[in-house]
């Protein structure tokens, strides 16, 4: 009995050990404090010299922890690499079962008169705050650091929790010289070991005598040298997705005595979430809310969908998000109604509920967000949130009520992310399905602009925004107050003054947002020998690329399909006329991904011009950035162009 309770609790636990010729703390040589760049990216503000992680399962007086050693050497160069003086640890608490960070030594090295000066990292330096509910962090900020400053610290985290194992992570925002980590295991426990990222590695194999277990133990050794920086770009869902790194699950426990098998598929996964209390009994207890879903449907038409609004607006007007991820209750259904708030599954679970109530198939799907990593393969543990599904006839319908302008089927962009984790109870169907991407986001502007003789402007601009334009625009239209929000326009709009602003429908997650306002401007128009430049596409110009690498090996996420259209009337001065106009153009991207329209006419003393923008899929495949990136060259360099007007 006792070798089995051993057994159970060697779930899971790795080791990142060190190669031959490690590296010892603290010997920090003059070369190192000496070096002034980096010789394979002349841009890095810092490097990592080196890192040495080392994981491995303990058992201590009948008590398993899985405990993990961290040593890193940092060089920085200049000022803009000092936030690399600055290390946070996320350590998971749960009541008594919290994981720990001790034998935390740090020295900051500097070189004076061609002496090495130390500075140690003293206790009352580091910090220690609650990030939220599930996890504390432990924050030290390294003394004494100035360009030229070579960083080294080391630190333990203990955990109890053996059977979540964090990912590996071999690429950072600055290069790496070198990195080493070991991995091991009990000889009988497999793992399933998931590499991500672009980088080619591969692990060194071998099986040995542990002798804190007495027992033999899987290793995994990686070693990786002259590790490129991650660079961050425009309309990337997840940087850390990419990221060159491992990820372990366990499969399976084979022992002579003992087997289990741990290995998923999504459909284990579902039904295996579907199995727990939260998911099974409690979305069918109705009495905490009986009375209020009878009192919100008793006017209503028997019309599913419009039962479906009444709930999901009540969800969303009655309940507060409490800012907490979850697939589980935090607070349960009868506490959430009471207090009036809760995480994301109270607020989508209790949804659930109440559209059961109402008579529609309504079931919990479980997702990963944006900002958590790409469940890469089948696992519980990598699942961080809950929203609504609700099948009306042939028609899906997916919420989340956490958002106040979210919508039906017009969900945080954050939860279009890979797929979701169907749960469906009461049918017995347990499965991965797509989520439903939302309709185009649409935004069109018509503007009136009337140039006088002096190079000024006088105008109008008129706007609407529908799907998630309209989500973007009331996100950020709360975000300040009026009078920032006009000014932030004025600058975005080229530094113009607004007048007459109006803005409609803002408060709601329904329906349209109408814009409007007038506007002047004096710096917009270039005179000189008798004639006039401007760019007729004027304030909504592209001014830049956000395409500027050269190669590209992550996908394109804009977030959903999107399309922008401008019709815009100029009305130059009767003492002028129009001697060069921008060529019309009609630009497209292959497999019908996106086009862009640029048209433009002149009828009298009238200037007309039409554009039109759209991309068509909301993720674009590394494979299409040579063209993507052309196709936003194009774009800028067509709005650039300009009308010319002389004399009449």
């Amino acid at each position: 009995m006792k070798s089995l309770y051993l057994l159970l609790f060697l779930s899971i636990f790795w080791l990142n050990s060190v190669h031959a010729q490690e590296i010892e703390f603290g010997e920090v040589s003059l070369k190192e404090l000496e070096e002034q760049s980096y010789a394979p990216d002349q841009s890095a503000n810092a490097v990592m010299l080196y890192k040495r992680q080392k994981t491995y399962f303990n058992l201590r007086n009948g008590v398993s922890s899985l405990v993990t050693t961290v040593h890193e050497r940092i060089k920085i160069y200049d000022k803009e690499g000092f936030n690399y003086a600055t290390e946070q640890i996320n350590l998971y608490v749960n009541g008594s079962s919290n994981e720990t960070v001790s034998k935390i030594k740090a020295y900051t090295y500097n070189l004076e008169d061609g002496e090495i000066l130390e500075t140690k990292l003293d206790k009352d330096q580091i910090f220690e705050n609650k990030i939220n509910y599930s996890y504390k962090q432990v924050k030290f900020t390294m003394p004494n650091v100035k360009e030229g400053s070579v960083i080294e610290f080391k630190y333990e985290i203990r955990s109890p929790y053996i059977w979540n194992i964090n990912p590996l992570q071999f690429q950072y925002d600055i290069p790496v010289k070198r990195l080493e980590a070991e991995i091991r295991t009990p000889k009988g426990f497999k793992f399933r070991a998931a590499q991500k990222g672009y980088i080619a590695f591969y692990p060194e194999n071998s099986i040995e005598m542990d002798h804190r277990l007495g027992w033999e133990v899987n290793i995994k050794k990686y070693m990786l040298n002259n590790v490129p920086s991650m660079k961050d770009e425009s309309y990337v869902d997840d940087i850390n997705n990419y990221r060159a790194g491992v990820m372990f699950e366990l499969i399976s426990v084979e022992l002579p005595q003992f087997f289990k098998n741990y290995a998923h598929s999504w459909k284990d996964v579902a039904s295996t979430i579907g199995s727990s209390d939260d998911y099974k009994k409690q979305l069918d207890k109705t009495n905490s809310f009986d009375d209020e879903v009878e009192l919100l449907l008793k006017d209503t038409s028997s019309n599913p969908k419009d039962k479906m609004r009444i709930i999901f607006n009540y969800v969303k007007s009655n309940i507060k998000w409490n800012e907490i991820d979850g697939k589980n209750f935090y607070n349960g259904i009868r506490k959430t109604l009471k207090e009036k708030t809760g995480n994301v599954a109270d607020l989508n679970l209790l949804l659930v509920a109440m559209l059961r109530y109402a008579g529609i198939d309504a079931n919990p799907l479980v997702i990963s967000t944006k900002d958590n990593l790409i469940p890469f393969f089948p696992t519980i543990e990598r699942l961080n949130y809950v929203i609504a599904h609700a099948q009306i006839g042939d028609d899906q319908f997916f919420m989340d009520a956490t958002d106040e302008f979210s919508d039906i089927n017009i969900l945080p962009i954050k939860d279009y992310n890979w797929e979701g984790i169907y749960i469906n109870n009461n049918k017995q169907v347990w499965k991965k399905i797509d989520i439903q991407h939302p309709e185009q986001s649409n935004s069109f502007h018509m503007a009136q602009f009337d140039l006088n003789e002096a190079g000024e402007i006088k105008g109008s601009i008129r706007s609407r925004y529908k799907n998630h334009a309209a989500y973007e625009y009331r996100n950020k239209f709360k975000e300040a107050d009026l009078d920032t929000y006009i000014s932030n326009a004025e600058s975005e709009y080229h530094d113009i003054e607004i007048t007459d602003f109006e803005s409609q429908n803002t408060d709601t997650h329904e329906g349209f947002v109408l814009e409007s306002f007038n506007f002047e401007a004096d710096h917009l128009v270039e005179r000189t020998s008798g004639k006039m430049y401007f760019r007729p596409f004027l304030l909504f110009a592209m001014e830049s690329n956000p395409f500027k690498e050269d190669i590209r090996a992550y996908p394109i996420d804009f977030g959903v399909a999107k399309s922008e259209k401008f019709s815009i009337k100029i009305s130059i001065p009767e003492s002028y006329k129009v001697e060069t106009l921008p060529d019309n153009a009609v630009v497209q991207l292959p497999d019908g991904l996106g086009e862009f329209k640029f048209m433009t006419q002149s009828k009298g003393n009238i200037i007309e011009l039409m554009v039109n923008y759209e991309i068509t899929k909301p993720m674009i495949a590394a494979t299409k950035y040579d063209f993507l990136k052309q196709f936003f060259d194009y774009m800028v360099n067509k709005q650039a162009e300009q009308v010319i007007l002389s004399k009449a």
